[in-house]
């Protein structure tokens, strides 16, 4: 990225969660092979058998599918998933089960990068305000739970839970608009920062803050970001 002047002149900053404070891809895909073996299991049951790899990485296709159109519910990923191979129609107490293993899988093996906290108590110093905007888990409450067990809460001004605080879920504007009416501050006043250009730089950017993609991936799109950081201390260098 070309030279810039750093950012000033703001008075928040705003956070995604997942995989920008907190470490979660990992856990994610263990809690994916965890669902596949149980799904896999269901199948043979039925007399469908694919082999446990092929149906994982059928599993992973549809799962981003699914991701990229912003459904949440994971009980309708795995119906979808079952459909694709079998007539029989899962009862709502497995896919129940199955959303349980996903999400305790998730849990166990998610944490916060190294730089998180320090990172906020340097922000905190600089008497910046503190924000995020997470989309929902797809189970209520199930997000907020997330965060408080990994004891984030207490550096939060606000926090919003888009798809429960708000019906709409990034990348529209509504929830970037209303963390900046919670905080009492314009969006021109406040700094986004996330993971994902299609979900995070693009919701940021259409409420007119400022939107900072932490890279933590290769990723191409057509969205532009205003600054590129690597690491959450990445901040430290572009805010004055």
């Amino acid at each position: 990225m070309p030279f810039q002047k750093k950012i000033n002149s703001k008075k928040a900053i705003i956070f995604d969660f997942d995989d920008t404070l907190a470490k979660t891809k990992y856990g994610k895909s263990y809690g994916l092979k965890s669902v596949s073996a149980e799904i896999y299991d269901f199948l043979k049951k039925e007399g469908v058998d694919i082999g446990f790899n092929n149906l994982y990485q059928k599993i992973k296709k549809i799962t981003r599918g699914m991701e990229q159109k912003r459904i949440y519910d994971r009980n309708l990923w795995w119906f979808s998933i079952i459909k694709e191979f079998s007539r029989v129609r899962p009862q709502r107490d497995f896919l129940d089960g199955l959303t349980k293993i996903y999400w305790s899988a998730v849990k166990k093996k998610s944490g916060l990068y190294g730089d998180a906290l320090s990172v906020l108590a340097y922000l905190k110093d600089k008497k910046y305000l503190l924000g995020m905007i997470t989309d929902t888990d797809g189970v209520k409450e199930l997000k907020s739970e997330r965060i408080k067990k990994m004891d984030l809460k207490k550096w939060f001004g606000s926090i919003v839970v888009a798809g429960e605080d708000i019906e709409q879920t990034k990348p529209d504007k509504a929830p970037f608009l209303l963390i900046a009416k919670k905080l009492n501050l314009d969006p021109q006043e406040c700094v986004f920062v996330g993971n994902n250009l299609y979900v995070d730089v693009l919701g940021a950017k259409k409420a007119g803050m400022v939107a900072v993609l932490i890279k933590r991936d290769d990723c191409k799109a057509r969205i532009k970001p205003d600054w590129v950081i690597h690491t959450l201390s990445g901040l430290k260098k572009i805010l004055l």
